[in-house]
């Protein structure tokens, strides 16, 4: 009977350091060749990281079966069908590893199983999120040097900074993630979880961490971010007044018609609210969202080939998909598309209808526990940082930097109370 206290204690243990280390040591890791080595880098930590927490966890702790909950069979059957998925795709042993955004069956194999792990053994506590704003300041104070026109730590080309994005090379790159819409998609997570945090374990001094980022991510301007913080704020209050969830539920529906109602009514002119504006009239131009349309409507057609299996996970840049086209200097460069740039719409695409109705499941799943046991503080926490992924998934695109922290929210929503017991 000791030898099992013993055997669960340490497995908690090691489930506790994975879960800092993906929110400091992965979120913070800078690869020798800075921003053009970033993915590839991002990847080789995640990998180590992960690989020793599966070692650490079959020396620590007897592998029985977990108790399967509906998400873990949601879980489950999102990687079985992945797998699936794999082995009738066209294209062989290339959705092992997948493109250059590093997503294939390894990489989903990799999540599902710290999805269980962490689900059954994790004992998350304050001193996690308090790590996770050390981190994400350290993050912030990086991006506002480099908006102030700096090149710290040498992570852009010499001679070339943050204001050069779109025009010496494609995109804009910031902060520990790399390219902008990573960084303030992890930064926009980090603001759910920190303000809830504070509003509901009481927790002030994460605060000033929030504010700053909220700072940054103005700065940096990335709408999918402000779209994720727009509609946790919104779904959220149900999670800070659990008690009156109904009446909240309510107010939450109300507010969203009312943002309807004036983006219905948008005057006009550029930006995301009048193209959104526009969409809701009946006006689809494939150039909205930087393109993302058109990308949508070409990722559409190629899951109607498909539409079950998809063509293996991470394989959208060998579907003969035609180049987005970045201008610099009157020239045109052709830029291969590697994800649909909607992570819903990417898993259609790459695995098929069935590992999509299975991850919206697990999401679902964990969504309506948060909601259902709200009066607990940390579900709430980890139900506002799902919301704000719910929506910014609309419009991102899913790689080993940012997933690894949403699949850790997910774990956290997912556990049971015996599974905490036992550690």
């Amino acid at each position: 009977m000791r030898r099992i206290v013993r055997s669960d204690a340490s497995a908690a243990r090691v489930s506790y350091l994975y879960a800092c280390a993906l929110a400091t040591v992965l979120f913070l890791f800078l690869p020798f060749g800075g921003y053009t080595r970033m993915m590839e880098g991002k990847y080789f930590c995640f990998l180590a990281l992960s690989l020793a927490y599966l070692a650490a966890m079959g020396r620590a702790a007897p592998l029985a079966p977990p108790r399967m909950t509906p998400a873990r069979r949601c879980a489950a059957a999102y990687l079985a069908c992945s797998a699936l998925s794999a082995a009738l795709s066209p294209f062989g042993a290339r959705t092992l590893l997948g493109g250059t955004r590093r997503e294939g069956l390894v990489t989903l194999a990799l999540y599902v199983a710290a999805f269980f792990l962490l689900a059954r053994r994790l004992r998350a506590d304050r001193r996690l999120l308090y790590l996770a704003a050390g981190a994400v300041t350290l993050c912030d104070a990086l991006a506002l040097s480099q908006l102030a026109g700096r090149n710290p730590l040498g992570l852009y080309p010499q001679g070339l900074n943050y204001y050069d994005g779109d025009a010496a090379y494609a995109g804009f790159y910031a902060g520990t993630s790399g390219n902008v819409d990573f960084t303030a998609f992890l930064l926009a997570l980090s603001v759910c979880l920190f303000v809830f945090a504070a509003a509901r374990l009481r927790l002030w001094a994460l605060l000033p961490a929030a504010a700053l980022t909220l700072w940054v991510l103005w700065r940096l301007d990335v709408a999918a971010a402000w779209a994720g913080l727009a509609f946790a704020a919104v779904w959220g209050v149900a999670l800070l007044f659990p008690r009156r969830r109904g009446t909240a539920l309510l107010v939450s529906a109300a507010l969203s018609t009312a943002a309807l109602a004036v983006l219905w009514r948008w005057p006009g002119g550029e930006g995301t609210a009048a193209e959104l504006s526009r969409l809701l009239h009946g006006d689809a131009d494939p150039g909205f969202g930087s393109g993302r349309l058109a990308i949508w409507r070409d990722c559409l057609t190629l899951a109607r080939r498909r539409p079950l299996l998809g063509g293996g996970p991470d394989t959208l840049w060998l579907r003969g998909l035609e180049p987005f086209s970045w201008y610099r200097g009157g020239t045109v460069t052709p830029v291969d598309i590697t994800a649909a740039h909607n992570e819903y719409l990417n898993i259609l695409v790459n695995q098929g209808a069935a590992a999509l109705a299975a991850y919206l499941g697990l999401l679902g799943c964990a969504l309506a526990r948060c909601f259902r046991r709200a009066a607990e503080p940390r579900f709430a926490v980890c139900g506002a940082g799902l919301l704000c992924y719910a929506a910014m998934a609309c419009f991102s695109v899913s790689t080993c930097i940012t997933a690894p922290c949403v699949w850790l929210l997910l774990a956290l929503a997912a556990q049971e109370p015996e599974s905490e017991k036992q550690g």
